[in-house]
């Protein structure tokens, strides 16, 4: 099963912010009829999860590295033998 996180900004009337929308370091919009990002959703493309609104993209974002975390088994290194 593959798992890729993605996050998702929504307006606060939930509908999806998309991400050619400006926005500020406050998720305030310098886009003209944009209502603001009020709320942040990650979810995994294996569809068996989704995590709670956060308030901010990094968080959201660290909850999809967790989730991923519990199934993704980290690559070994290759050891070189000398010639």
């Amino acid at each position: 099963m593959h798992h890729k996180v993605t996050v998702t900004a929504y307006h606060p009337d939930s509908t999806v912010c998309p991400p050619d929308h400006t926005y500020t370091t406050s998720n305030r919009p310098p886009t003209e009829g944009c209502a603001g990002r009020e709320r942040f959703i990650a979810s995994c493309r294996c569809g068996t999860w989704t995590g709670t609104p956060s308030a901010t993209k990094g968080y959201a974002a660290e909850m999809g590295r967790r989730h991923r975390a519990r199934y993704v088994q980290p690559r070994t290194a290759v050891r070189r033998t000398p010639n």
